[in-house]
């Protein structure tokens, strides 16, 4: 009963992680295929105005001082965008790296657990085997 406990959990974390890896799998791509569209979008962030909310606690110049900080960062934005195929290129067999030793390594995990408990019943059974309980006087 435990072997089959320790496995069906070994399973399950192993479907997680398959189902975590597939899942950053789909977003890397699907990052690297949206970036040439979002070229304008950075220039765009700067015209962003403040929420109504937020306005009454700004300081006069801060909508404007904001703008200014993400207008100077607009050129490391378009770089970063020209970017990101390539590195969605990269990213991917690097998510599946990681996947195969996590995968590795629960199934190392799962045969560990088997072994510790194929020696813990071997240890309980010469133990009952030795048992001799106290005579009484």
């Amino acid at each position: 009963m435990f072997y089959t406990m320790i496995w069906l959990l070994m399973a399950l974390l192993l479907a997680l992680w398959s189902a975590a890896a597939w899942l950053l799998h789909t977003l890397a791509q699907w990052s690297g295929a949206q970036a040439g569209g979002m070229s304008g979008l950075p220039a765009q962030l700067g015209s962003l105005p403040a929420p109504d909310w937020l306005s009454p606690w700004l300081p006069p110049g801060a909508q404007e001082s904001w703008s200014a900080v993400l207008t100077s960062f607009n050129p490391l934005f378009e770089s970063m965008l020209a970017f990101a195929p390539a590195l969605s290129g990269l990213l991917v067999p690097a998510i599946w790296l990681v996947w195969a030793v996590g995968a590795v390594l629960l199934v190392a995990l799962g045969l560990g657990s088997t072994v510790l408990i194929r020696l813990a019943r071997s240890r309980m059974g010469t133990i009952a085997v030795n048992y001799r309980p106290l005579a009484r006087h």
